[in-house]
């Protein structure tokens, strides 16, 4: 319905006014009738929705039998909308973490703490390509990295991801530990660690001598493994110094090796370990010396000479017997060895771990018997040993120089996994634990058996 001489047009569908209203509207509406265009007006949508401000003075209409919403009411539900969205207050306000001591404060404290050796520390930290490497904490050069050559050792502080003090972690960034200063709220302490994690070295060193100045690893007595003759611990029941005098070995049986790819590999892995720290060049064990250790001996008279030279005969005659001959062309199952990983004993002797075949717990337990029954022979095994190769030992002079006799896990973790290769389990050599070597370049070999 259009209103006849006012220029006002009312939308299709709104209720139609009366005429006194309609009047009412024109004389409240300005005068358009001298206008080209006519003012085409529509009802106000924010006076439908109660929120118009202008009110008279509004261009648009506000018919008066329309009903408004109410202001007040759109307006709680706004803040009922706002209410629920609101973060419940147990979760907004969470508990915030205790300020962590950074990287750069534990190196200080290894630094100028003398509680603590900084040759027992190791740094882990963000290599660009490598990832997480491991380094000692001795290796690195901390000062400012605008002062350092371009050969020395040094990265950014925030690089550093974690230090651990003999292989245990003592701080991690990203685990948020913290055992040195105790700012992480761990309640273990740094003394604490370094006492248990000594404790547990000591108990793994108790089993051989740590004054023993020999180059050879064959007066070690190695605590745990699998048991080869499943005889249990001997209990020590004499004191630690007479049964030192006393069951010093004099004599050792052993395989040799021989394998050259074996001996290269093993090589590397020394290189690798003497780059890092070069005082531990002189405790790697010549390619000449390697060989795996069965059983360590004190042989007391001439007579038990003679006796254990006729039973490694006799030996000999009983594996061929069992197992026949072997040929180099076609080696069988039983008679491999595989050397893969790394292993220390009590982080002073570093040895390649071996997988043996079932022939070799076989022959060793009939090894251990023959021994036993001859009179003037001693096995000075205090414990079942763990069929081993030692790649490196440190000796006394060179824990003395380097004030410490225990091997940094750092120095060998590129290499805890590594394949070295095959030992053909051919032969038994019964050896002198002494410095003379032969015209081999091998250990003076009493007897050897082949088979």
């Amino acid at each position: 319905m259009s209103l006849q001489g006012s220029g006002v047009l009312i939308k299709q569908g709104q209720p139609e006014h009366n005429m006194e209203s309609d009047k009412e509207a024109e004389r409240e509406l300005p005068d358009t009738s001298n206008d080209c265009t006519p003012v085409m007006k529509t009802v106000c949508s924010y006076y439908l929705e109660g929120k118009c401000r202008f009110g008279e003075d509004c261009f648009n209409l506000h018919p008066a039998n329309v009903i408004v919403q109410d202001a007040d009411l759109k307006k709680d539900k706004n803040q009922n909308k706002m209410t629920r969205r609101k973060v419940p207050p147990e979760e907004k306000t969470e508990e915030k973490k205790p300020s962590m001591k950074t990287a750069g404060d534990v190196r200080k404290r290894i630094q100028w703490d003398p509680e603590l050796r900084k040759e027992y520390f190791t740094v882990g930290y963000l290599d660009r390509f490598s990832g997480v490497v491991e380094k000692p904490f001795t290796s690195f050069s901390w000062e400012h990295l605008s002062m350092v050559d371009l050969e020395q050792l040094a990265v950014p502080q925030h690089r550093i991801q974690y230090y651990k003090y003999k292989g245990t972690k003592v701080w991690d960034k990203n685990e948020r530990l913290d055992c040195v200063f105790g700012s992480a709220g761990s309640d273990i302490t740094i003394q604490q660690i370094i006492r248990e994690t000594d404790a547990e070295i000591e108990k793994n060193t108790a089993s051989f001598d740590p004054d023993d100045d020999s180059d050879s690893d064959d007066e070690l007595v190695v605590v745990g493994g699998e048991s080869v003759s499943n005889k249990g611990i001997i209990l020590n029941i004499r004191s630690r110094e007479t049964q030192r005098e006393l069951l010093r070995a004099t004599h050792f049986f052993c395989i040799r090796i021989k394998s050259a790819e074996i001996k290269a590999r093993i090589s590397k892995v020394q290189e690798h370990v003497v780059q890092e720290e070069p005082v531990l060049r002189s405790c790697t064990m010549p390619s000449d010396l390697l060989h795996v250790t069965l059983a360590m001996i004190k042989i007391e008279t001439p007579e038990a000479m003679s006796d254990i030279i006729d039973m490694l005969r006799n030996l000999h005659i009983k594996i061929k017997d069992l197992f026949g001959e072997s040929e180099e062309s076609d080696v069988s199952a039983d008679r491999v060895i595989k050397a893969r990983g790394l292993s220390t004993f009590g982080a002073r002797v570093l040895y390649t771990k071996l997988e043996v075949p079932s022939s070799f717990t076989t022959i060793v337990d009939m090894l251990y018997e023959a021994v036993h029954n001859i009179n003037g022979i001693t096995v000075t095994n205090n414990f079942d040993f763990v069929p081993h190769m030692t790649l490196l030992k440190v000796n006394r002079p060179t824990a003395r120089e380097r004030r410490s006799k225990y091997i940094n896990s750092s120095l060998y973790s590129d290499y805890l996994d590594y394949e070295f290769g095959t030992i053909q389990f051919n032969n038994i050599n019964l050896c002198v634990i002494n410095d003379v070597r032969g015209h081999d370049g091998f250990y003076v070999t009493c007897q050897s058996i082949e088979f």
